[in-house]
């Protein structure tokens, strides 16, 4: 008499050649347990959910909404990359000491570090920038069949993955950069951030600092993504929220808060440090503007305001005129004069492609290959499959490239908004960047 399989006795050990039921192409069939060990890891997928998390950038959300996005593996090893990320004040040779986590207004030990009514850094510390240390990173592109489509999806790690590809560890000043010639390029509290400079005048005046100091590159406006994306599966900066529906951020220094009639002049002067009683946590700090309205900066895992108030040149992007061509490196130098594709003959780098029109759903360049592997947030096309509630503007002509937003962007601001409109020499009072100690 047949028996049901509930009714099958208990087992409690297996070896390589007994075999287990399952549906395989609507059927019912069985597979050794030999044969189920390797095919776990078919296409990396054992390793990977081991060893990694995952986002699913150019895909649309499993619930449907586009400002949404899949991510998933190993959340203990996200969460262990999150606290990997450091705050430091940083001295010019390299040597540096951690700031408290939960207040960057101290040091890890309970020294004061800056002026608690101004926010001056104190003159013991005066010599000293205070930086985000980004973790070296492991990543992977996997190709993977969802229904009838093959997307790409980017995994993340703290150890080497397998067939993958590394982000190098990046030392990034938390404010937007004030200097000079002759003081060199910093990352102080309590300054107004300095523009109106080419591009190649920040990198030299960061070089004043030392050979091995440059700009921000690409890969901190990828990361500032994917930390995003990964902790709360959101594209929209502006919008995004915790589970309760409380903005973790809002629209910072967009200019929407202000009331005056020039919303760029009204927050231009804002003097940065206003978050750094945060730490390095989410969320944001109410100040005022030139009019006395009250606004807000933000901070994003100890970096303030990465989109708003200015735009961000950045180091290692230069696209070429008239083309879609987007050269990226990683090397701590830059072209000077008029970029051209024979700029780049001795850098070593990767050439992706721009979308060729202003859009607001974008989608990024990812590369599975061996050569170039990786997920670079650099919008390639239209996408209606995603929205980051940012902006992407360009121009047929435009070489450099700057992100987030200024403050007369409003809701375009955000971390995915991004520009390549504007000539290698622009000098723009709306511009500044981001110095970082290289380790190229």
């Amino acid at each position: 008499m047949a028996t049901k399989i509930t009714e099958k006795p208990v087992v409690t050990q297996m070896t390589d050649d007994d075999a287990m039921l399952m549906v395989v192409g609507n059927a019912t069939k069985r597979m050794t347990v030999k044969d189920f060990r390797t095919h776990l890891n078919d296409n990396d997928n054992q390793v990977l959910n081991d060893l990694a998390f995952y986002i699913d950038i150019n895909k649309r959300a499993s619930d449907g909404n586009v400002k949404h996005v899949d991510v998933g593996g190993n959340a203990h090893m996200r969460q262990m990359w999150e606290d990997s990320w450091k705050d430091i004040l940083l001295q010019k040779d390299g040597n540096c000491c951690l700031l408290n986590p939960n207040d960057c207004r101290y040091t890890s030990e309970g020294e004061a570090v800056v002026d608690m009514t101004t926010n001056e850094i104190l003159s013991k510390w005066a010599h000293c920038d205070m930086m985000t240390v980004i973790p070296l990173t492991y990543g992977h592109i996997q190709e993977v069949s969802v229904g009838a489509n093959t997307i790409q999806r980017l995994w993340l790690s703290l150890i080497p993955l397998p067939n993958g590809f590394v982000i190098p560890q990046q030392v990034v000043g938390k404010f937007t950069g004030y200097g000079s010639a002759s003081g060199g390029y910093r990352s102080l509290p309590n300054k107004v951030p300095t523009t109106s400079q080419t591009i190649n005048t920040f990198w030299n005046w960061a070089q004043v600092r030392g050979k091995n100091f440059g700009l921000a590159n690409a890969d901190f406006r990828d990361i500032l993504l994917f930390y995003m994306m990964s902790k709360y599966a959101q594209r929209s900066c502006q919008e995004a929220t915790l589970s309760d529906g409380t903005l973790i951020w809002g629209v910072g220094l967009d200019g929407t808060e202000s009331k005056g009639a020039d919303r760029f002049n009204d927050q231009k002067s804002i003097t940065t440090g206003k978050t750094l009683s945060l730490g390095n946590a989410d969320g944001k700090v109410a100040t005022t503007d030139a009019n006395g309205d009250t606004v807000h900066c933000v901070s994003v895992h100890g970096f303030e305001n990465p989109w708003g108030q200015y735009w961000e040149m950045v180091q290692g992007l230069c696209s070429i005129a008239n083309s879609t061509d987007t050269y990226r490196w990683r090397g701590n130098v830059l072209p000077t004069g008029t970029p051209t594709a024979s700029s780049f003959t001795n850098i070593d780098h990767i050439i992706l492609q721009r979308a060729s029109s202003t859009i607001s759903s974008v989608g990024i360049n990812i590369i599975a290959d061996a050569t170039g592997q990786g997920a670079y947030m650099l919008p390639k096309e239209s996408n209606a499959n995603t929205n980051y509630g940012d902006f992407y503007y360009c121009s047929s002509l435009g070489l450099l490239w700057l992100w987030g937003g200024t403050s007369n962007n409003g809701s375009a601001c955000g971390l995915a908004c991004s520009n390549s409109n504007n000539a290698w020499s622009n000098t723009n009072s709306n511009i500044a960047a981001r110095h970082t100690l290289r380790k190229d």
